[in-house]
């Protein structure tokens, strides 16, 4: 597995599992083991934070400011990566790879952006944060529709024929999008194979959709 998967599989929680009232839920937790899994595996959770950093957090609505300590204890590992916390304990060296694909490309978009904007250093933090927020919305609108609707609807189903059509054309065009967010997460882009998933960091390897499907069989 990569992180890349990782990405797939915390889009897939924070849209159906990261309620309150199913937090407790079996496949919500055995989700989050998975992801908590990997974030150990890749080098993404709070274990690989570094106390020489330091950084203050403005408190909306307050003249305060709250210390990276006190910060990071409200999060959980999930949170930290999302907030792209972990971007602040990774030597900017190694993101050069993408750092240098956006500068070529921005070079090629707009031919005569002064020289002293594009020798400022990537901010890698910004865009994740604004990619990782449109990929999600983007997960949202492609999510497949439920099974056939009580009551056949010819005018419903073509409806959502089309609606198909459009989602499989988005999803077919989110390389580039999610290739981008793996090595912002993973800059060496690594696979670890289940075996040593397993043994090492605890991941479950079951199998979701028969959990899933057991538990909305006992819930509904």
């Amino acid at each position: 597995m990569t992180a890349k998967d990782l990405i797939y599989k915390l889009l897939d929680y924070d849209y159906l599992w990261a309620r309150p009232d199913l937090k407790n839920e079996k496949p919500s937790a055995i989700r989050r083991k998975q992801i908590e899994a990997l974030l150990e595996a890749f080098g993404l959770s709070k274990k690989y934070v570094n106390p020489l950093v330091q950084i203050k957090y403005s408190i909306v609505g307050k003249k305060e400011e709250l210390s990276r300590v006190k910060q990071l204890n409200k999060l959980t590992n999930i949170q930290y990566l999302l907030q792209g916390e972990f971007l602040h304990d990774r030597p900017y060296e190694e993101n050069k790879e993408l750092s240098e694909q956006a500068i070529n490309k921005i070079k090629e978009l707009f031919e005569h952006v002064p020289e002293d904007r594009m020798s400022r250093p990537v901010d890698i933090g910004w865009m994740f944060n604004n990619l990782w927020n449109f990929r999600q919305e983007i997960y949202k609108v492609t999510y497949p529709n439920g099974g056939m609707l009580e009551g056949f609807s010819i005018g419903l189903i073509y409806s959502q024929y089309l609606q198909k059509e459009l989602k499989d054309l988005i999803k077919d065009n989110l390389e580039n999008i999610d290739n981008t967010l793996w090595l912002i997460l993973d800059p060496k882009q690594r696979e670890i194979e289940i075996e040593e998933l397993t043994s090492r960091f605890n991941y479950p390897d079951v199998d979701l959709d028969k959990i899933d499907l057991d538990w909305r069989i006992d819930n509904y």
